[in-house]
């Protein structure tokens, strides 16, 4: 009865377009505003505070995940 949530907890992927200001060169007249336009995918993940290793156990999950999507991409990461 202590728990919002019984196992197993919410995992979410979600992309997005996101919008990030370029850095400003000092050279462009007039005051342009210049964007880079990414698609961002993120990874959420909720973990239970019982035993304290679940949330170490999720990203580790999630970084290997990750790795695995990438390799098999032949995508370069660190």
């Amino acid at each position: 009865p202590d728990h919002f949530c019984a196992p197993p907890l919410p995992r979410i992927v979600c992309s997005s377009t996101c919008y990030r200001a370029e850095t400003d060169t000092g050279r462009e007249p007039w005051g342009l505003y210049r964007v880079h336009q990414f698609t961002k995918v993120e990874m959420f993940g909720v973990t239970a505070a019982e035993g304290g290793s679940e949330s170490q156990e999720l990203l580790d999950e999630f970084v290997a995940l990750q790795k695995e999507m990438f390799s098999e991409l032949g995508l370069h990461f660190r």
